[in-house]
């Protein structure tokens, strides 16, 4: 048993965290979001990083003490509910989205610009959810092999990318934006990544991944899961920062503009920055990239399935179950799965952040209603963002657009937090009738 924290296993399963965070959206959102914001790119940077990395931070840190398991403190709100919501939130943004994504993304940045379509794209969903699945098929070497391995040669090209960037500069900053709402810009586009639910599923792998390292006590734990999450978000504020720059050195070209589509961008800074092997340094980030969110997620699956069937399903045959279900939607196509799998993740991301974000004073709480009435009013407010436009909520669709935060996409905010209040007051009047 180990009585204090070794640094070396912090920074081990920080890196393999960071990996899991680092997905493909995360690579191409802020050199585009550098791009708009010109000279203003650090107000943007910020935004973003708060509400990505720092999210994603606050969710490892609240389910540290649960073992990582969102179905602990959304069982407040009701166990059946917890079951429902933490299933849902798991395969939505596992299986049935983000995993297949992973591969398609890694087929059109990576192999396209390289091999072309002499390389079959269904042949190549195969061969990477293959990969993906051996890599994830052990749960105590998962972490291991992210973040010895693949996370090194991940951050390695990346600084080869940044730092090239920053001595040897694409162009001019402008002196000008391209939007007037550039913190609102980085603040929106953050929060819709939505690590912060990726954080409740990666929460299990880490939490695992620090108790094979036999810990003398729970508050150890604990506390080197925080640590880990801590490098985690240094390396992703690090990487963001160095790619919205880069993003800004583009503004004043004159080549790019409001309408610049995303990935574009991303391959031109490459090119610019790097020359010819630039488009080889890219094919490696996006693979390294997309390969440890895969393996993150499934693994993220395979622990929260084994755990809700109390084991009688084995992880092992629940990550092989995963990888043909997230490589079978890959093959098939994305875009119909998404149809219904976004808005329900759109629905429950405003609850989830709610049980998380509550759960952070959980051992301080009492009384379950200070976690029912904010949750259902944030579901409730998540569900009526999602249906927003639709004829039959008649006057709620002003409503909602006219709620503070709503431009942020964060309006359910204000009403979960008086939801907050009013159960506070309600718990605080119990009391005494109680005793």
């Amino acid at each position: 048993m180990n009585d204090e924290i070794r640094w070396k296993d912090l920074f081990v399963i920080g890196f393999a965290l960071f990996a899991m965070f680092f997905g493909a959206g995360n690579l191409i959102f802020p050199p585009y979001l550098g791009l708009i914001s010109g000279p203003q790119w650090w107000i943007g940077f910020l935004g973003f990083t708060i509400t990505d990395a720092g999210l994603g931070l606050i969710a490892i840190i609240a389910l540290s003490k649960y073992d990582g398991n969102l179905n602990v403190l959304a069982s407040r709100v009701n166990k059946t509910f917890a079951i429902i919501i933490s299933t849902a939130i798991i395969l939505c943004i596992g299986p049935f989205l983000a995993t297949p994504r992973t591969a398609a993304t890694t087929y059109e940045i990576a192999i396209l610009p390289i091999f072309g379509e002499s390389v079959n794209r269904y042949l190549f969903s195969v061969f990477f959810f293959i990969v993906a699945c051996l890599l994830s098929i052990k749960p105590s070497k998962v972490v291991d092999i992210i973040g010895k391995f693949l996370t090194p040669s991940l951050i390695i090209c990346m600084l080869v990318l940044i730092i090239n960037g920053i001595f040897n500069p694409i162009g001019e900053i402008a002196n000008t934006a391209m939007i007037d709402t550039v913190l609102k810009k980085g603040i929106t586009d953050g929060y819709q990544t939505m690590d912060a639910i990726a954080g409740c599923m990666f929460a299990l792998v880490v939490i695992n991944a620090v108790k094979t390292r036999k810990y003398s006590s729970q508050a150890l734990e604990i506390k080197a899961t925080i640590y880990s999450g801590i490098i985690a978000a240094i390396c992703l504020a690090f990487i963001y920062g160095g790619l919205v720059y880069l993003g800004a050195q583009t503004s004043s070209l004159g080549v790019y503009d409001i309408n610049t589509d995303n990935t574009q961008l991303l391959v031109d800074i490459t090119n610019r920055v790097l020359g010819g092997v630039g488009v080889y340094i890219l094919a490696i980030i996006t693979a390294l990239a997309c390969l440890t969110t895969a393996i993150g997620l499934i693994s993220a699956a395979g622990n929260f399935f084994n755990d809700l069937g109390k084991g009688k399903v084995s992880y092992e045959i629940i990550v092989i179950i995963c990888s043909i279900v997230s490589c079978a939607i890959s093959v098939l196509g994305v875009s119909q799965i998404i149809k219904i799998s976004a808005p329900i993740l759109e629905i429950l991301y405003p609850c989830a952040m709610t049980i998380v974000l509550i759960g952070l004073f959980n051992d301080k709480i009492k009384d379950d209603l200070v976690f029912k009435i904010p949750s259902i009013v944030s579901l409730v407010f998540g569900l009526l963002y999602v249906l927003q436009g639709k004829e039959f909520l008649g006057g709620l669709n002003e409503l909602i657009t006219k709620l503070p935060l709503a431009t942020f996409g964060l309006g359910w905010v204000i009403p979960m937090l008086i939801g907050l209040v009013i159960a506070i007051l309600i718990s605080n009047f119990r009391k005494p009738k109680e005793a």
